[in-house]
């Protein structure tokens, strides 16, 4: 005690750190850690990382101590025992890695797990809870760390059915600051331009700190893409980061930003970021995700794996099906493959075709200046009701991902004007809608990927 007194005095002294950081370093023992993880999508080809990455994150923080009612998880759960894990009712997360899928508690599967679920659970939503389904039931003194893992695009993260917003997941976050739901809350989210979910409207004072895989403008990765015996990729460069960071280091000691510093060292391929109330991260990671020590875990794997653009992934595991197709399924691989490339062309064509639409109406310039530039987000208000009017009137990004990577386009349209009336807003999403049932909506193609 007199030790610490003395530390205090002299941090003071020479002004290293803020007195409420130092404070706050010191866990109140009235408060518990609450955790809600997320996979919003499904199928093996895209989505079993996400799936293995949610499994491996219940199991970091059930080892070191979170209660497992205290944790909330979702995932769509199609991938564990679908005829193409060539290990049924196994989920790897790394190379000869423990499977993660045994023991992982799901809460909610299939279309359950959706952006309206997902922000009710965060709210404790009463309904919800009423019909015994599980609900974050933290309070102001409680922490919270939320995890998500799947596709993104800018100002939208993707579930199976639909999108979610930037403008509604802040507005989730808010309401969860204004009715006392935590004392402090960190956010960890894997998407592709995942910063842009928080860049310009995530509020500084209300006590959250967030990490995103990607800057606001450019894809995530997938990693552990070749290892023998799987067609897809395991991970995501991200989650392979801070998992195993906490896994093998003392987490009562490391804080947020040195395990941020470290996750910005071992992501290669994008550049994670931090926002909201950055002096949380001079916090110890023990207090959002457990106090005790993991025991007897494996070695973290090599660095020597082959990372993937997360949006190719598809295209990927189709083309590893195809080096390792028999000669009887060889074929019809083939023709799946030939499907994926003539989809995404398709796809090209169209979304400049809706683009062009909206230019001639006198929205933007050209369809090569919307593309060819990338503005910040800040009018997410009128974006988010875009996305929604985008999903709803063209096509289902969740499904069709390869489509996520064109989003940044209506960013573009958007910011192009100081301030989009309502009466404009709605006549551009008018025509946008009439040119997605000319150009898109009446595609041949499974799934856009």
């Amino acid at each position: 005690m007199k030790s610490s007194l003395i530390y205090l005095a002299l941090v003071l002294c020479f002004g290293q750190v803020s007195l409420r950081v130092l404070v706050d370093s010191f866990p109140d023992k009235s408060s518990q850690i609450h955790a809600v993880l997320v996979g919003g999508g499904a199928g093996v080809a895209t989505d079993y990382n996400d799936q293995a990455n949610i499994c491996h994150a219940y199991h970091v923080l059930i080892n070191h101590g979170v209660l497992p009612e205290n944790i909330v998880l979702m995932i769509y759960d199609d991938v564990a025992y679908a005829p193409e894990n060539p290990f049924p009712g196994k989920l790897f997360n790394q190379p000869n890695g423990t499977d993660v899928y045994a023991g992982c508690i799901k809460d909610y599967t299939g279309n359950d797990v959706n952006p309206e679920t997902f922000m009710k659970v965060l709210k404790g939503d009463k309904e919800l809870a009423k019909k015994g389904k599980k609900v974050l039931t933290s309070g102001p003194d409680d922490h919270v760390f939320i995890y998500f893992s799947d596709h993104g695009s800018v100002g939208a993260i993707y579930f199976q059915q639909t999108a979610l917003t930037s403008q509604d997941l802040n507005e989730t976050l808010t309401y969860m600051h204004q009715n006392n739901m935590y004392g402090k809350l960190t956010f960890y989210l894997e998407a592709c331009e995942s910063g842009s979910m928080f860049e310009n409207i995530l509020s500084r004072n209300i006590n959250i700190y967030a990490i995103t895989s990607a800057n606001p403008g450019e894809p995530g990765y997938a990693t552990y893409c070749d290892v023998p015996g799987f067609p897809f990729c395991l991970s995501d460069e991200f989650s392979a980061a801070w998992m195993p960071d906490t896994e093998h280091h003392d987490i009562t000691k490391e804080t947020l930003e040195t395990q941020y510093e470290h996750v910005v060292k071992k992501v290669a391929s994008s550049h994670p970021q931090q926002y909201g109330d950055k002096s949380l991260a001079n916090l110890v990671i023990s207090q959002f995700q457990g106090t005790s020590k993991s025991q007897n875990l494996p070695k973290e794997p090599m660095d020597s794996f082959e990372r993937i653009n997360q949006r190719d992934e598809a295209l990927h595991y189709w083309r590893r099906r195809l080096e390792s197709a028999s000669e009887n399924e060889y074929n019809e691989v083939r023709l799946k493959l030939s499907s994926i490339i003539a989809g995404r062309r398709f796809y090209d064509m169209a979304i400049r075709r809706v683009i062009g639409q909206l230019c001639s109406a006198g929205y933007c310039k050209s369809v090569n200046s919307v593309l060819n530039t990338r503005s910040s987000l800040f009018n997410h208000k009128a974006y988010s009701m875009l996305v929604k009017k985008f999903e709803s009137s063209c096509i289902n990004l969740g499904v069709n991902t390869y489509g996520l990577q064109y989003m940044y386009a209506f960013a573009n349209i958007i910011e192009s004007k100081d301030h989009f009336k309502e009466d404009d807003l709605q006549l551009m999403m008018k025509i946008l809608e009439e040119a997605c049932s000319i150009f898109i909506v009446n595609h041949a193609f499974d799934a856009i990927v």
